[in-house]
């Protein structure tokens, strides 16, 4: 009788086909004699969502070590990883059946969200370093090119930060970026400005909050993009409804090219926003810049993990999200309930639930406020970048939001 080994084999190998088995040679000797190996390379896929590479193989079992195994065991890796995609697909149909009848919503969430995540797991793209080719050479042009078509002068897309944009790089694709804080110092509104200095560049931005609605980011994305272009409008006269110039709002209104930035919140429906969710607007709308508000409040799909496990899921999803389709994404979540004090900078192991965030992300930023006399300044702290020291870690932001003047003062505390 046939090893358990040699029919899973058989079938994932589809040795139905009488090609498979001329073109690799295989035999059901071959089964037999190497069931070990075969199910090193399943328990493998399983456990690290991709399958070993031939050297680890040949680290494993020195005796695969010859052209003509090696090609069939390039054939196989190849095939177990269909066949591991096909057991987590299916597996994430299984695991919503507990809820399915209950809790449709949940359950096509979690079932939308679980796919996603094979996806982004099987995403790969490998590159040989020394293939004797030009590609880094025309890759090097194209930034350059880049650059000089670019208003602002950068590679990427503009930052809040003269600072950060003086490097000449601003946020690359595929790179996470985090702002911490205590509730009510800001972060919000510096969501809303990354936003708008980025759609003022000229770059398609998707904006996400999960804790305030459409209306009330709106509000905010007037004052400061009517700041930018030279209007006065008050954002406590706009949510309040009292009396403003309304020729000049008019005025605004039909100038302002807000087609290039796309609104979403998270709290409209029954079910918070999902990391899939997040996925399909970026590939229905296929933005250059992401910036979610409030992304402790997205919903993983995996209430039965631990807290720790849960954020680390969804900030590595993130970051990978970002490499994937290729664009920046900027966070804010929030600093934890041990940082009492507005007026110093919460550390990185003080961001909630865990450090993974900050191990994700390529560029971390701190907020608090200046000094009690000074509330329209906020203080900024970059604790990580992605490209090592910049000239310096900390700057002052003058934050007078209610006329959406929002901009560094990099000389402030030099006065």
């Amino acid at each position: 009788m046939a090893s358990p080994e040699f029919v899973e084999s058989a079938v994932l190998f589809k040795l139905t086909k009488k090609e498979n088995f001329d073109k690799f040679k295989f035999s059901v000797r071959d089964f037999h004699l190497y069931a070990k190996q075969y199910k090193f390379i399943a328990q493998y896929v399983d456990r690290c969502g991709s399958p070993p590479s031939v050297e680890v193989l040949h680290n494993e079992f020195p005796e695969l070590d010859e052209n003509s195994k090696t090609q069939k065991f390039e054939f196989a890796l190849e095939q177990f990883e269909e066949a591991s995609i096909g057991r987590q697909t299916i597996r994430a149909f299984r695991d919503v059946d507990s809820i399915i009848n209950e809790n449709p919503k949940q359950a096509l969430s979690n079932i939308l969200t679980s796919l996603s995540n094979i996806r982004v797991g099987m995403d790969r793209n490998l590159d040989l370093y020394n293939s004797g080719s030009l590609d880094r050479l025309d890759e090097y042009r194209d930034r350059v090119d880049k650059r000089n078509k670019n208003v602002s002068g950068l590679m990427g897309i503009p930052t809040s930060f003269t600072s950060l944009n003086d490097v000449g790089v601003g946020w690359m694709p595929g790179e996470l970026i985090s702002v911490f804080a205590r509730p009510t110092i800001g972060k919000t509104w510096m969501c809303i400005h990354s936003a708008a200095t980025a759609i003022r560049g000229g770059f398609k931005t998707l904006l996400i909050s999960t804790e305030m609605p459409t209306q009330s980011m709106n509000m905010r994305l007037d004052v400061v993009l009517a700041n930018m272009m030279g209007y006065n409008l008050s954002h406590s006269a706009l949510r309040r409804g009292d009396k403003i110039n309304e020729a000049e709002y008019i005025d605004f209104l039909s100038k302002a090219d807000q087609k290039s930035l796309l609104v979403c919140d998270g709290i409209s429906g029954h079910i918070s926003i999902t990391l899939e969710d997040i996925s399909n607007l970026i590939r229905q709308n296929k933005p250059e810049f992401v910036v979610i508000d409030g992304v402790y409040l997205l919903n993983t799909g995996t209430s039965k993990k631990q807290a720790w496990e849960q954020s680390h899921e969804l900030f590595y999803g993130l970051k990978n999200l970002a490499i994937s389709m290729e664009i920046p994404i900027m966070v804010t979540t929030q600093a934890t309930r041990e940082v009492v004090d507005e007026f110093t900078h919460p550390k990185t192991n003080q961001v909630a639930f865990g450090d993974a965030l900050f191990r994700a992300a390529d560029v971390v930023i701190s907020m608090c406020t200046l000094s009690e006399i000074e509330n329209d300044k906020r203080s900024i702290s970059f604790q990580k970048y992605r490209d090592g020291e910049l000239m310096k870690d900390l700057t002052v932001m003058h934050w007078d939001v209610d006329n959406g003047n929002i901009e560094e003062r990099p000389d402030y505390l030099n006065t």
